[in-house]
């Protein structure tokens, strides 16, 4: 792939992150069939099963990110994502259909989200996220399914096969793999081709990229007015980012975390994350005017992450 131009390159690029979207679309699939067969909740769907769902292809690039020595990619993939999911995804469904824009049921998630956010944020100042740190982030995820899988559940759907939904779960991990492997290499050579840092690539064509499942699964939530998906699958998403994927990878290889990551761009996502929470604690939702504010600082940091 070495001596391929950087047109073709690109090409891969956008191959790669369709298949990413396509195989994110597979395993979210058998996820909800599988959770409406155990009569889980809509939100705690959501919230659990979606969320890691549409989560894999973060943890798939990051983990491939890793393992070829690019934290910048790892890390910025994640922390790309959690902005585009929140400053996108939920952006644009609260425009399209503002009665998505409900977070009462998602209070104490945000602030648990805030508070782990935060915790990335304090242990990134060294520089490097240690094994020690990401087994913390790991164990709170655990704490997080186990507290989330207590909800309340609803009427099992007893008709439903188990079979077909796990086979969409399987299918769906394997061209996830296959994606991924391929979005990192061509996302790594391509920025050295044009001459841009693997952190702005991580953190633009393949956090958009990986955030597609999540984008897509919040705007079909709106226009069926199926506001707990979408807005649990926003903010679980976000915490399985961070405590599955950052953490969960960094248990095996240290990751170096860059100082505008420090600096800007995790204190930009504490910053969502807070403004979700005071919208959830004071009003219970969010609107249209909040969903275009949120809209408009997304892309102005990621036009600043190009200057």
């Amino acid at each position: 792939m070495e001596t391929f131009s950087a047109y073709v390159l690109g090409l891969i690029l956008l191959a790669s992150l369709g298949g990413l979207y396509v195989g994110g679309e597979l395993l979210v699939s058998g996820a909800v069939g599988l959770a409406e067969k155990l009569g889980i909740r809509k939100v705690v769907i959501g919230l659990t099963v979606v969320a890691v769902g549409t989560s894999m292809p973060e943890f798939f690039v990051s983990l491939f990110g890793a393992l070829k020595g690019s934290s910048d990619i790892s890390v910025g993939n994640v922390v790309g994502s959690n902005l585009a999911n929140i400053g996108l995804a939920l952006a644009l469904s609260v425009l399209i259909r503002k009665e998505v824009g409900h977070l009462r049921d998602v209070i104490w998630d945000l602030l648990f989200l805030l508070v782990m956010t935060s915790a990335v944020e304090i242990m990134g100042l060294g520089g490097v996220l240690e094994p020690w740190e990401g087994g913390l982030l790991f164990t709170g995820l655990v704490f997080y399914i186990i507290a989330s899988s207590k909800r309340k559940r609803e009427e099992a759907d007893e008709a439903r096969s188990l079979s077909n939904p796990l086979l969409l779960i399987i299918l769906g991990i394997l061209i996830l793999s296959f994606s991924a492997n391929y979005t990192v290499q061509s996302g790594i050579l391509l920025s050295k081709k044009i001459g841009i840092s693997t952190l702005a690539i991580g953190m633009t064509a393949m956090a958009l990229g990986t955030s597609l499942p999540e984008i897509s699964v919040s705007l079909v939530a709106a226009i069926k007015k199926e506001g707990g998906i979408g807005v649990g699958n926003v903010v679980g998403s976000n915490i399985f980012n961070l405590l599955g994927v950052l953490g969960g990878i960094s248990m095996i290889k240290p990751l170096e975390i860059s100082p505008r990551l420090i600096n800007l761009y995790l204190p930009a996502s504490i910053a969502f994350t807070g403004f979700l929470l005071a919208l959830a604690w004071f009003k219970g939702r969010m609107n249209r005017r909040h969903a275009l504010f949120l809209l408009l600082v997304y892309l102005a940091l990621m036009y600043y992450l190009f200057r």
